[in-house]
């Protein structure tokens, strides 16, 4: 955003203010202001505050509270204890910059004309969206103050104020935390008491993309920033005995082999590693389950600055990742897949009026899709039109109507997927259209492939007709056949050349 574009934001603020939008009746009328927003602040109108907690490649598995007794999240622990948890959530598309536009937009990515972390998003279509529906947007002209700090990684932009948010720091590791400390007690002794929208974007455990310093490119060719918590910890893994070593590594997972009916395009950016050895293994293991510790041990210094200012009671408090991370499972690492492991995360609301200590285990939901019209709904902002999520407030306040969903849709650089919470039919835009079929009641580690079982003929047709009906009316039909992890890099690269802007991150398709 160039400094003429930034004055007008800041001048947008100030008349917001003034004008007195923060009271939101004139934009938002009596119904989204009514008896069930009072539910969640005792009667009064004034809007909540919210206080967004986001992690970055962190699986649904990786928390205490889910009974993985191999690492220790008491901050996580405690958000779920105090909250209502989503345990089946997915995200829109399982990778960085995909998955943060549709949570910051309500879109998908695919909307933008990509599917993958890149920059050759189509950015008139992007400033479109961002423009005034955007998370950051949506808030500022209902009057919220909208901040944010740590990692980025959006389509269209080298910060976020394109999406309405201003960047506090560049500090991805303890840049978040060091923030919330500061800013929060500055906000509880506000006059005014605007509402704020405060955005925590933390990296971990997105460090385990270097493979537990295995990886060719560290430290060398990593930033200092990016080295530091790997090198901690590999440190602190070189100072435990054997035995100490041992008892800390968790157990491979229980289904390491590929999938049948598996191509190798399917899996190329995740496959590579499949001839580790078991030393090798244990350590990223051991790795990925540190850096998830370490990143609690962040966010616990956020609620502790939350609850320090005296802002608990007024803050609604959401926690999520972007995506999740394979970690052997069928023998693969990383992301960029369509398998439970890096497309299940955590999903946690706290705040009055949400119940406590509550785990809903059979809601579909996608933090990417439904993020932005629930928490809209919850502070009383206006929900934009046709958006393909829904409100979660009716499940989240026990009042209005539960969302009739029956299928998710997403996404991946080369395929889409729709399920309805047991079965996943997956199409791959690939040489012949290949197909995955999986049930998680019969199947649950994904090691059968069922597309080819006549006994599952119906349901893959019902499947396949709904799901293809939705990308024909989203414009997506006919499918490409070559989208090839390297077919899609050259078109990138052939669309970028002679156009200025972000050159290309040459770690894009693992960042």
């Amino acid at each position: 955003m160039d400094e003429k574009s930034r004055k007008v934001m800041m001048e947008r603020r100030r008349f917001i203010k003034s004008a007195g939008v923060i009271a939101g009746s004139s934009l938002f009328g009596s119904s989204l202001l009514g008896k069930e927003l009072t539910s969640l602040f005792d009667g009064s109108s004034k809007k909540p505050n919210v206080l967004f907690i986001m992690t970055d490649q962190q699986s649904y598995t990786m928390m205490s509270c889910m009974g993985n007794t191999w690492l220790k999240t008491p901050n996580m622990d405690s958000l779920a204890k105090r909250g209502y948890r989503f345990d089946k959530t997915y995200c829109a598309n399982p990778v960085c910059m995909p998955s943060r536009f549709s949570l910051l937009t309500g879109h998908y990515a695919s909307d933008v004309g990509v599917k993958e972390n890149t920059s050759a998003a189509d950015l008139s279509k992007v400033h479109a969206i961002v423009k005034n529906g955007s998370l950051g947007m949506l808030f500022m002209n209902a009057g919220y103050e909208t901040l944010y700090s740590g990692k980025t990684h959006l389509y269209g932009t080298t910060d976020v104020s394109e999406y309405g948010f201003t960047l506090n720091g560049k500090d991805f590791y303890d840049g978040p935390a060091i923030y919330a400390e500061k800013v929060l007690p500055e906000l509880a002794q506000r006059k005014d008491k605007q509402p704020f929208f405060l955005f925590l974007s933390f990296m971990n455990p997105h460090d385990i993309c270097y493979k537990a310093g295995m990886d060719k490119r560290y430290p060398d060719d990593l930033p200092e920033a990016n080295v530091r918590e790997t090198k901690r910890l590999l440190e602190v893994q070189k100072s435990l005995s054997p035995e100490e070593y041992r008892n800390q590594i968790p157990p491979r997972p229980t289904n390491l082999s590929p999938i049948n009916g598996e191509h190798e395009d399917m899996v190329s950016m995740s496959s590579g590693w499949r001839t580790w050895n078991d030393d090798q293994w244990n350590l990223y293991n051991w790795m990925y389950h540190r850096l998830t510790e370490s990143v609690d041990t962040q966010i616990g210094r956020a609620l502790t600055a939350l609850k320090n200012a005296g802002l608990e009671d007024d803050t609604i408090i959401v926690f999520t990742s972007d995506h999740g991370e394979m970690n052997g499972a069928h023998g693969l690492i990383l992301k960029n897949v369509m398998f439970e492991e890096c497309q299940r995360v955590p999903w946690i609301f706290v705040g009055k009026g949400i119940p406590s200590n509550y785990v809903d285990s059979t809601t579909l939901v996608c933090n990417g899709l439904d993020l932005l019209p629930t928490i809209c709904d919850l502070a009383g902002v206006e929900i934009p039109k046709k958006l393909p999520g829904v409100s979660l407030k009716p499940n989240l306040t026990g009042t209005g109507k539960k969302p009739d969903r029956k299928y998710i849709i997403t996404e991946d650089y080369n395929s889409y997927q729709i399920t309805d919470g047991r079965y996943k039919f997956t199409i791959y835009e690939l040489q012949g259209y290949p197909e995955i079929l999986t049930d998680l009641k019969t199947n649950p580690g994904e090691t059968v492939n069922y597309s080819s079982d006549p006994s599952y003929g119906e349901i893959k047709a019902l499947l396949k007709k709904e799901l293809m009906a939705n990308l024909s009316q989203r414009g997506l039909t006919p499918l490409s056949e070559d989208r090839t992890i390297q077919n899609i890099r050259k078109a990138e690269k052939a669309k970028m050349t002679g156009k200025k802007g972000k050159k290309k991150n040459k770690n894009e398709d693992e960042e």
